[in-house]
């Protein structure tokens, strides 16, 4: 079968779309944004250690995830398959799903928090699952 040099464009054009670009605009930091326009966290019911201590284990489960996912995206890049593709943008849904709830959970009140805590380990545990049905 004869493959079409216009294919290998379409397809590294898709892969840009679907992988690499979300890929980096989730990566952009708030710096960018205006300061003042980003909430501040609320006093916890939670005592402060035990706060901490789930928001500093959430903020280091998101950069593990960075660097797996960062490597996922070069491989799908490099091998130009589908169906790592459709398996990306699943992973980039989780991903910024998970991402949202670490929002969320940083910036919960103290009546949020115990819903803010369920809601990102619940989001962390379907990103883990998507990513165990991956090949990687």
């Amino acid at each position: 079968m004869l493959r079409s040099p216009l294919g290998k464009i379409k397809m590294k054009s898709l892969l840009h779309i679907f992988i690499v670009a979300p890929l980096a605009f989730i990566c952009l930091t708030p710096a960018s944004a205006d300061p003042g326009a980003q909430p501040k966290p609320v006093e916890a019911t939670a005592p402060v250690s035990e706060r901490d201590a789930t928001l500093q284990k959430a903020k280091d489960q998101l950069s593990d995830w960075r660097i797996k996912f960062d490597a996922y995206a070069e491989k799908a890049k490099a091998e130009s398959q589908p169906a790592r593709t459709e398996a990306a943008e699943a992973l980039d849904k989780a991903w910024a799903k998970t991402k949202d709830a670490a929002a969320r959970l940083q910036t919960a009140s103290a009546a949020e928090w115990a819903n803010a805590k369920a809601e990102f380990n619940k989001d962390y545990d379907a990103m883990s699952a998507r990513w165990a049905k991956t090949e990687h």
